[in-house]
């Protein structure tokens, strides 16, 4: 016992003793080493995206039923430093028809750089979406009330220099001036704007010409949950489908919205917008549609209904732009990172486009979709 008590006086009188000062001085070490750490995992590129995957059943023609991946995005952010910002998004099974044989491409969703000077003036430059329409600039894919986006956005927003066939994804390359003016003590600006000069052509594609598209987009909140938006698009369209060599006619398109959205409660959004372009005084392009939703906030759930109006006063017999859509949905959120919806949009043909469609007025929709987000 006595030799065991020694060997433990003699560990201890070997041990170092850590004084007060020392012990204050690793502390301080630790702290600044674990700030630094911090600092550079804050200014680390911040990785995210989604899936949106399920199952499509369509009347229209002979009928498809189909299980899809609709949307797979990746998302890059990160800051330079305090001001400066950017962005880069992919999305893959993003294909046409029309391309590749029906099968699914790769593309640049959005590839820019955003310079803050104050939240009065900001400075974008690069790839980027347009902020013409709710749909494409203040809501995503990922937080849509409804699977689709509206005709609106997917024919008047998404309408480039060429065609239909080629989407450009409500996106264009060019310069963009924006900013929020008058903060109110809710938290929230009273007016935000957005001045923009573009390619006016496919994204990810050198202009063609050297005209510029210009657009202008400006957002008023006379309340919090209330927002009261109008744009306009000045450009030049040439068409894919131009027998008469037709080229490069001024087009303007004009979206005006209405926008009130409760976390809580109701959501009520309606947009009209329109797309003209002449050829010697005969419309080449002369399209109006508008659409309005409404939904409920109900915790976990989200039930949605929308009604579409599109209307083509030039190919009035084209059931792909003389139609009104029904639409009864149903979101639910099951946490954070997962997403179901279901759609059911019924769409009826008007008397001169329903003789292209198969002689049928009308054509059914089911949709099922999960969207999973990291």
């Amino acid at each position: 016992m006595k030799k065991f008590i020694l060997v433990l006086c003699c560990l201890a009188a070997m041990s170092p003793v850590a004084y007060p000062s020392e012990t204050e001085t690793a502390d301080s070490t630790l702290v600044k080493t674990v700030g630094k750490w911090d600092k550079i995992i804050k200014r680390l590129p911040k990785i995210s995206g989604y899936l949106q995957t399920g199952w499509n059943y369509n009347s229209l023609g002979k009928g498809t039923s189909t299980f899809q991946v609709k949307r797979l995005r990746l998302l890059l952010d990160g800051n330079v430093n305090d001001k400066a910002s950017f962005r880069l998004q992919i999305e893959a099974f993003s294909g046409t028809p029309a391309h590749h044989n029906g099968q699914k491409s790769l593309q640049v969703m959005d590839a820019y750089a955003t310079y803050r000077f104050n939240p009065a003036i900001q400075v974008r430059a690069g790839q980027f979406n347009s902020p013409l329409c709710y749909e494409n600039y203040n809501l995503s894919p990922a937080t849509m009330e409804t699977i689709d986006f509206s005709s609106l956005c997917s024919r008047v927003v998404f309408r480039n220099a060429i065609g239909y066939d080629y989407p450009d994804f409500g996106r264009d390359l060019g310069v963009m001036v924006m900013g929020d003016l008058f903060p109110t003590p809710e938290s929230y600006y009273r007016l935000s704007y957005n001045v923009s000069v573009t390619n006016g052509h496919l994204p990810s594609i050198d202009d063609n010409n050297k005209s510029k598209e210009i657009q202008g987009v400006l957002f008023y909140r006379p309340i919090k949950y209330l927002n009261i938006k109008a744009g306009y698009n000045f450009g030049e369209y040439t068409g894919d489908k131009n027998p008469e060599g037709r080229k490069h006619q001024p087009m303007h398109r004009a979206v005006a919205g209405i926008w009130y959205d409760n976390p809580k409660g109701l959501d009520l959004r309606g947009e009209y917008g329109l797309c003209r372009a002449k050829h010697n005084g005969a419309d080449v392009v002369n399209e109006n549609t508008f659409y309005i939703l409404a939904g409920w906030h109900l915790g976990k759930f989200l039930p949605v209904i929308r009604y579409e109006y599109y209307r083509d006063n030039v190919y009035k017999n084209s059931p792909a732009a003389n139609f009104d859509k029904y639409l009864a949905g149903l979101n639910f959120t099951a946490c954070k990172n997962i997403k179901i919806q279901a759609n059911y949009t019924l769409t009826s043909y008007t008397k001169y486009s329903k003789e292209e469609n198969g002689g049928k007025r009308s054509s059914s929709q089911i949709q099922i979709m999960g969207l999973f987000s990291f």
